[in-house]
């Protein structure tokens, strides 16, 4: 069934710097809001990926909920996108946390191990919630933490997908490459050197083991990052030959550029006219419409591998409640709306995410949505293996973010043999685990 929501307030510049202005000066008193005199319960909400038209959508959000629940205000503080967990440590050292907070998967595992966040399992069982939530996103979330309980409303989801030029496919008597071998010759296809133009574009740059993971271990067929014995499968036979194809790539179908490119660079060489195909998730979507047209776009998600395994690979966020608030019984009506079919679609439609909430699956803007459709459609398939992302580890982001970028940038230069750098990084992300596990034993 296909909702309406209230029409979204448009936001001038100006007005728009004033509220993040207002609001950042609420970061000394983040402890606060009392109940006032008129019965009013004021909630802080800190929101940890701070870009205009998302403080717009989400500001939209809490006036949906404030509209339907008039004893409740929400405070709105939009944190650094490159700085939000320093900020949200502070408040943890010093006893002065919000109410609520908009995490992602990756995150719950270092908040719930300071006793940051409070469990909502209660919640989400006497609501009934779990029979109206995606089941993979609920699962994933509960896989984020050593403990296995939901530390965040499973509200949206990032997916993997694969982006083409559908106008250059069609120039070039292609359709949509449907499997591995196909894509391989669409890139190759699409390239040429001379003029600029290539078929696909590899991020090399900061954050690129995200699209690593979602062109070699669905390649591989492999959706595990540790074995049953807590080896990572990084080295893994499968997942070294799917690696090296997907560096191949550099320099032969990709741009000598690309050694350094991050999503902002890949997108625009993608919507500019210097790339056909381009690893990346759901969220990119919104952003290319505002360059190309729909038909000039095809979606597809990663392809069965050549072991027959299709693995599908999801972030989930959501919004969390911190421990420290007072105001649990107001916060939950807030995480609650989150997940009901309104809040979660109007949400879920800004964000450009998968919604947690199955029956938005049927609304109309879903369907017109080629990216989430594809990776609705593939989260639904029976077969399918999602990728176990092992968030829960301490060092996981240190190490797939920062520490191994140097060395997969010598591998794209040829400085440093796949093998290597797969056999490398497997006893690094091995050893991480064998003390993570010494830890919690």
């Amino acid at each position: 069934m296909t909702r309406s929501h209230p029409r979204r307030r448009k936001l001038t510049t100006a007005a728009l710097a004033g509220a993040l202005t207002a609001t950042l000066a609420l970061t000394a008193c983040a402890g606060g809001g009392d109940v006032a005199e008129d019965g009013v319960v004021t909630l802080q909400l800190w929101d940890t990926d701070t870009r205009p038209e998302r403080t717009e959508s989400l500001q939209e959000l809490i006036s949906m909920f404030e509209a339907e629940n008039p004893d409740i205000k929400i405070e709105y503080l939009g944190l650094p996108t490159d700085s939000y967990m320093q900020k949200i440590g502070t408040a943890i050292a010093t006893n002065s946390t919000p109410d609520l907070v908009t995490p992602k998967a990756s995150d719950l595992s270092g908040l719930v191990a300071q006793g940051a966040l409070a469990p909502i399992d209660e919640l989400i069982e006497a609501g009934g919630w779990e029979e109206q939530l995606d089941p993979g996103l609920v699962d994933s979330t509960r896989k984020a933490v050593p403990d296995g309980a939901l530390y965040m409303t499973p509200a949206t989801a990032i997916a993997d997908t694969i982006y083409y030029r559908a106008d250059w496919l069609s120039d070039a008597g292609l359709g949509v490459p449907e499997n591995w071998e196909e894509f391989d010759a669409a890139a190759a296809a699409l390239t040429d050197q001379s003029s600029g133009q290539f078929g696909y574009t590899i991020r090399g740059g900061n954050g690129f083991f995200p699209q690593f993971m979602q062109m070699v271990y669905t390649r591989a067929g492999i959706a595990e990052i540790f074995d049953e014995s807590g080896k990572a499968t990084l080295d893994d036979p499968a997942v070294i030959e799917a690696a090296q194809k997907y560096v191949d790539l550099y320099k032969t179908t990709t741009a000598e550029s690309d050694l350094t490119a991050d999503f902002k660079v890949m997108i625009a060489q993608f919507t500019g006219g210097g790339a056909g195909m381009l690893s990346h998730s759901i969220g990119s979507y919104p952003t290319m419409l505002q360059t190309l047209e729909p038909d000039q776009i095809a979606v597809n998600t990663p392809y069965e591998s050549d072991n027959g395994v299709e693995v599908i690979g999801r972030l989930t966020t959501g919004f969390a409640m911190f421990e420290q608030s007072e105001k649990k019984e107001a916060a939950s009506k807030f995480l609650e709306f989150t997940m009901g079919q309104e809040g979660n679609s109007f949400w879920a439609q800004a964000s450009g995410y998968i919604p947690g909430n199955t029956a938005v699956f049927e609304d109309q803007w879903v369907q017109d949505n080629p990216a989430i459709s594809a990776a609705i459609t593939a989260s639904q398939n029976p077969d399918a293996v999602s990728m176990n992302v092992p968030y829960y580890l301490p060092e996981w982001t240190s190490i797939t973010g920062t520490d191994m970028l140097p060395d997969w940038q010598r591998v794209l230069q040829g400085q440093m043999t796949v093998t290597e750098f797969c056999t490398k990084w497997a006893d690094s992300l091995t050893e991480a685990n064998e003390r993570y596990q010494e830890l919690t034993s």
